[in-house]
């Protein structure tokens, strides 16, 4: 397998917030002004050190990246747009409170080409019991504020499986996402973390028949609504599907920048500091790993198996220069009768059920190896 192929994707993780959410378990802290500034300058050697161009996509995720006042917003998105070339997918996350007119300017003109709203839902108990402090009016308002400035590319973000949620909350969620008339929607299921306030108060998941429950009215509303599932969380209009994550479920690697982002440069994986202090020391690397076959392998099957699409006989056999069914006849066999895995066209899906079984789908086909 190639070793070193071109590197075409970059992600930049932004840690500030203007406020901390009950459930987020992501690298994060307050916005403050001085310590932004201070933040950004850091951000920019870091990724001067990757000597990056050329690339196909960018994503500024967070954190919040609109939490940025609209001078650091128009300096970071300077800083990112020459490395991103002609035709480049162009990404950051906004929140609906944050995401001002202003600010969605600033985007647009210096070259975002793709919004990812974190709306999460549209109950005004549930926005509470999350923290959020935006509203389905300022939701609204947000969507129309950025197709005004001309964004066509808009995703939305959705959290089921919340705390006190129960159908009528959801199929609402779902119908008012729709409504909004953008070409991607993400849904998520909640995940508690013991950091967070969630996982201080002691609310636990949903149980995984209720979630499966959940997750076949999202499916089955979203294909109605002429969105196509291309990955487990993520459903896309026609044209319309999110390049840059492409790039992590297809197992090609990426740049990482910013505290607390992964990467995967050289074959090597690697994960920055969590610390803040010590990220403006320049002290950015805390985890790296060396990518032997076995994990390649691993990775392969566990992030193409997530996509719709699957993979191909002709993709596995080139990056491992073996037969995937020389490989694994009795467990694929097994997989085929349980209906968890299919065949078509030289290339191997995870049907509907294997997706929500899909560590089952796994285990079968890597315990012995």
């Amino acid at each position: 397998m190639p070793r070193n192929p071109k590197i075409k994707s970059l992600y930049v993780h932004i840690p500030f917030c203007a406020h901390l959410c009950h459930y987020c378990d992501f690298t994060k802290m307050l916005y403050r002004l001085e310590e932004a500034d201070r933040y950004l300058q850091r951000l920019f050697f870091e990724i001067d050190s990757y000597h990056i161009q050329d690339l196909e996509t960018i994503y500024v995720g967070g954190g919040t990246p609109t939490s940025l006042n609209p001078n650091q917003l128009k300096s970071l998105i300077e800083k990112l747009s020459p490395l991103l070339k002609d035709g480049g997918e162009f990404s950051v996350e906004a929140n609906i409170e944050n995401a001002s007119q202003e600010k969605l300017r600033i985007l647009k003109q210096h070259g975002v080409n793709r919004l990812s709203f974190g709306v999460q839902s549209f109950q005004p108990r549930l926005l509470r019991h999350m923290n959020r402090l935006h509203d389905e009016d300022q939701t609204n308002i947000a969507i129309s504020q950025a197709k005004e400035c001309g964004f066509t590319n808009i995703s939305v973000d959705l959290i089921y499986d919340l705390p006190t949620q129960n159908d009528a909350d959801l199929i609402d969620d779902i119908q008012k996402a729709i409504a909004l008339d953008v070409p991607h929607i993400s849904t998520y299921s909640l995940s508690i973390h013991h950091a967070t306030v969630y996982g201080i108060r002691g609310y636990l998941e949903a149980d995984s028949d209720e979630s499966r429950r959940h997750y076949d009215i999202i499916l089955s509303m979203l294909r109605a609504a002429g969105y196509t599932r291309y990955e487990v969380s993520n459903f896309a209009k026609p044209g319309y599907m999110g390049r840059h994550n492409l790039t992590y479920w297809n197992n090609e690697q990426y740049y990482g920048v910013g505290l607390g982002a992964s990467g995967y440069v050289k074959n090597r994986r690697y994960t920055n500091t969590k610390n803040f202090r010590k990220y403006l020391e320049g002290s950015t690397i805390s985890e790296q790993e060396e990518v032997t076959i076995t994990d390649q392998e691993t990775y392969f099957l566990m992030l193409k198996l997530r996509l719709q699409q699957g993979f191909s006989d002709s993709e596995y056999r080139h990056m491992f220069k073996q037969s995937f069914t020389a490989k694994y006849p009795q467990e694929i066999n097994l997989l085929l009768q349980r209906g968890l895995l299919h065949h078509r066209k030289n290339r191997w899906y995870a049907t509907d059920e294997g997706l929500m079984l899909l560590d089952q789908v796994l285990l079968t086909l890597l315990k012995e190896h």
